[in-house]
């Protein structure tokens, strides 16, 4: 009778333990002492595993505003701390990092004027560059490469994208050379640091046809070469991102339409030296875990119908709106990720496009999130795997990236969000589908004081397998009164 128990006791056991072992940590916690009606506060990784926090202090009616930004370990140890200059308007823009640097742009006196800091990480010495720039209302995006800035933002003048070189020892602004229109947007940018190029990828449609774009440019803005992949008779490419590495390497990963360019039937890979005639085209319908956000029944349902429009002719009628990620670099290869969403708007374009907010669409009601999606391909764009994590109840005002996404080089891939004091998290090996996300509740620093509540609730991928968790705690410490401070916890997987 023993033995009859405890073989079935030991199978669990043996269950279990994987689980468990992937149960992430949170080794350490930060609590700063900041009043969050005067204090705006951004959390940016750096490339050496540390992190920037930049604070903005309200001054009064005799003092201006202060500016600091301070660096923590991968411990969350403070390293150094600095204050920086700045207009007492300005505000945080968006930041790019590349070692030994991290730069920060903000906005400056009036519309006209921008500001970039370039911090040296190792010690937190800084210079400060000012840039009136009139063409130009608001900054999108930037790379740098070579002390030169590559800035994609909006014409003052149209309304489109507009792509600018600065160059940052002489202050020369001048525009780059691409074809800019009404439907004209920027999917990808990416700096090459091993030759010192920048990769620009551009979508351009009439509405019925579209066609995709690469030009490549050297640090000063020379353009070397220009790429275009070109409709076929039934597919139309839409959006694409480019995978890092050398020039004779590169690939364009995404999406593709048929009968719209307003929904994607499925994903592509090319070279891009390569013309359409070498793409590698993946339906959703040959995803393996693609539609695992519907019952089983629901899912058996689409696939018969869909099998009987193709065997008629018909074009497919499985069409989503997807949101791309970066590329990451794998053993294997690649792995991309993506958002795929719904709207209640009829307006607007999809996908990575660069705006005020993150991404330049028309103004929809609410977003709906269906799920994230991972692709794991080869260095060639051979699909290998897919995976997906359902997201429900996730709706935005507006198309920014909601979940995080972090990759180790053997294939792992975690996708988290937070909620509240909580995130929700699944941890992917490949195609193995896993049903159930997991759920884990943030730390304090004192194991005896509770969290009353959460306010702006954040998560950033910081380095490896690991996240930073950060926003207002209200704290309930034992036998004292409540109090209000910054939170990061850090997350390792």
């Amino acid at each position: 009778m023993y033995k009859a128990c405890l073989l079935p006791l030991l199978i669990v056991v043996l269950a279990v333990t994987p689980l468990l072992a992937q149960e992430p940590t949170q080794p350490n916690r930060l609590e700063l002492d900041l009043d969050i009606y005067k204090t705006e506060v951004q959390v940016l990784p750096a490339p050496d595993s540390s992190l920037l926090v930049l604070t903005k202090t309200d001054g009064t009616w005799t003092s201006p505003p202060t500016f600091s930004i301070t660096k923590y370990n991968h411990e969350l140890q403070q390293a150094w701390d600095k204050k920086i200059t700045l207009d007492p308007v300005s505000s945080y823009i968006t930041h790019y990092s590349e070692e030994p640097y991290s730069y920060i742009s903000f906005t400056g006196e009036n519309n006209d004027n921008f500001q970039f800091v370039k911090l040296n990480l190792s010690d937190g010495n800084f210079t400060k560059h000012e840039y009136k720039i009139e063409a130009i209302d608001s900054i999108y995006v930037f790379k740098v490469v070579a002390g030169n800035y590559f800035v994609v933002a909006r014409s003052r003048k149209t309304g489109t994208p507009t792509l600018l070189h600065l160059n940052q020892t002489s202050g020369d602004i001048k525009p780059l050379p691409a074809v800019y229109g009404i439907e004209s947007t920027f999917s990808d940018i990416l700096v090459h640091p091993e030759s010192q190029q920048v990769s620009v990828v551009m979508s351009e449609s009439n509405g019925r046809i579209s066609r995709l774009q690469t030009k490549v440019f050297n640090a000063d803005g020379t353009l070397l070469n220009n790429y275009f992949i070109l409709p076929t008779q039934d597919k139309r490419p839409m959006q694409a991102e480019i995978t890092p590495g050398d020039s004779t390497s590169r690939l364009l990963i995404g999406n593709y339409g048929t009968r719209t360019m307003r929904y994607a039937t499925g994903i592509f890979t090319v070279p891009v030296t390569a013309g359409a005639g070498s793409s590698r085209y993946y339906s959703f319908l040959q995803f393996k875990n693609f539609f695992k956000y519907m019952k089983p029944k629901r899912e058996k349902r689409m696939r018969q119908r869909e099998a009987k429009r193709e065997q008629t002719g018909k074009e497919s009628g499985v069409q989503y709106r997807l949101l791309f990620h970066d590329v990451y670099p794998s053993q294997e290869g690649y792995i991309l990720s993506a958002e795929v969403y719904t709207t209640d708007s009829r307006g607007g374009n999809f996908n990575r496009i660069y705006g005020p907010t993150g991404y330049l669409l028309s103004s929809p009601r609410v977003y709906r999130r269906t799920m994230a999606l991972a692709l794991g391909f080869d260095k060639n764009g051979i699909l290998l795997w897919d995976n997906t994590f359902p997201l429900r109840n996730m709706e935005t005002r507006s198309l920014q990236q909601s979940v995080e996404v972090t990759t180790s080089p053997d294939g792992k891939v975690v996708i988290a969000y937070p909620d509240e004091d909580d995130i929700f998290y699944k941890i992917m090996e490949q195609d193995k589908y896993v049903e159930e996300d997991a759920e884990l509740k943030l730390q304090t620093s004192d194991p005896n004081s509770k969290v009353v509540s959460t306010s702006m609730a954040g998560l950033v991928k910081w380095y490896g397998l690991n996240f930073a968790a950060f926003g207002w705690h209200r704290i309930k410490p034992e036998n004292r009164e409540t109090k209000m401070v910054f939170y990061i916890n850090k997350i390792s997987f």
